[in-house]
């Protein structure tokens, strides 16, 4: 069922945002009607909306863009320079032509009246789902500023994380590939050598020399087909990754290795984490800040624990409550939500939380990063000793034979 995000007035004039499921925009109306809420703005969130990763890679707007521009708007807001303004001094330093576009179109809607939430979801290829649901409950809280100091702390974690990853793969990635051009060698010109010689001895060849020789030959005669077979395969998963559905599925893979297990908890415990802590410190109800966070989360796993917990509270029950027995919130953490709802620091425990597990996703990728060059290794001994043995096992064989 199709999910509204909508603004309306209730009878006392306050503004309310949040979200609605109804068959059409229709429906959505009729039922907040009912409600007792005058429609301000209704607006159909799309389930095809573009990549979910931090910058879409084709926007031509890098992660370190972002985090510079969210840096300079929190302090021009902060030293009370008006939106409109720090948008087009922004707009007007900026070097990068596509995100000088972005930022000329934001600064217009601005201008034009429009709010800054608003305007920024018009271009989902620059900023992702979470990015627009902070500023929008940020911008309706009052604490904009604090939201946008926040993402940008986050955006340079995220820019860290990921050259953490680049560089911790670059070793295993050369090693793959000197690898890859050894066996290459071997398979398209070493074994053929070795079969014709095989062939000519006319001996019984064991099983593992009969397997690298077909290898070898289907190599040999359909060596284009291989080649652009593996270029598509690889294409074909890059692509599948850049892709919304493509990052939920390799997430929800990742939640059942025990290796990446960890780093995907700790991933989602922090995006979940941080967000409460500074939500509701600013005074955000604890109902609106979950339906929030809850739709900037694809992946199904993670999303339900943000659900069980909206419909903890509206039920009346605790957050601990819904967290028992989760897949992704450690016991631990539980722990200190129990502690915060006891004793009303429940935005503090949040935000300990955040700190906390922020730093053993460090830890637990590092790990996970650490197994994979031995990991390589121990494949690459694993298939260079297989070719190694299916040549040698024949000609010791031949050796042993004595000439007629």
């Amino acid at each position: 069922m199709p999910r509204f995000s909508y603004q309306a007035k209730d009878a006392d004039g306050k503004l309310l945002t949040d979200f609605i499921d109804a068959v059409d925009e229709g429906s959505a109306s009729t039922e907040l009607s009912n409600r007792g809420l005058w429609v301000v703005e209704l607006q159909e969130i799309s389930d095809k909306a573009p990549l979910d990763t931090e910058i879409n890679f084709f926007s031509g707007v890098s992660a370190s863009d972002l985090n510079s521009f969210l840096i300079q708007l929190s302090i021009m807001i902060k030293c009370g320079v008006s939106l409109a303004e720090a948008l087009q001094s922004l707009e007007n330093g900026e070097e990068n032509s596509a995100f000088k576009k972005v930022l000329f179109d934001i600064r217009t809607q601005v201008a034009a009246g429009r709010g800054f939430s608003e305007a920024l979801s018009t271009h989902p290829e620059v900023f992702d789902k979470f990015f627009l649901a902070m500023i929008k409950v940020g911008e309706t809280g009052g604490i904009l500023e604090e939201v946008l100091k926040k993402l940008a702390s986050t955006s340079k974690r995220r820019i860290a994380l990921k050259n953490q990853i680049i560089g911790s793969l670059a070793y295993p990635a050369l090693l793959f590939t000197v690898a890859g051009i050894v066996l290459s060698v071997l398979m398209f010109f070493a074994v053929p050598k070795f079969a014709e010689l095989f062939a000519k001895a006319n001996l019984p060849l064991p099983v593992t020399t009969r397997i690298l020789i077909s290898i070898s030959q289907i190599l040999t005669q359909y060596t284009w087909q291989c080649v652009g077979g593996t270029i598509f395969t690889i294409v074909f998963l890059v692509i599948l990754l850049l892709t919304t559905e493509g990052q939920k599925l390799a997430g929800e893979i990742c939640l059942r290795l025990p290796v990446l297990k960890q780093v995907v908890q700790r991933y989602f415990v922090v995006q979940i984490s941080e967000p409460m802590g500074l939500l509701l410190g600013a005074g955000v109800p604890l109902r609106e800040l979950l339906l929030a966070i809850e739709n900037t989360i694809e992946m199904d796993t993670a999303r339900s624990v943000v659900s069980n917990m909206r419909e903890s509270i509206e039920h009346g029950s605790s957050l601990k409550q819904a967290l028992d027995g989760n897949p992704i919130f450690p016991n631990m953490a539980i722990k200190l939500v129990e502690t915060g709802e006891k004793s009303g620091s429940l935005d503090q425990m949040f935000t300990e939380i955040a700190e906390y597990y922020d730093d053993q996703l460090q830890s637990a990728l590092k790990s996970a990063l650490s197994l994979l060059e031995p990991f390589l290794i121990f494949f690459m001994a694993l298939l260079v000793g297989f070719i190694m043995l299916s040549v040698f096992l024949p000609l010791f064989q031949m050796s042993f034979i004595r000439p007629k």
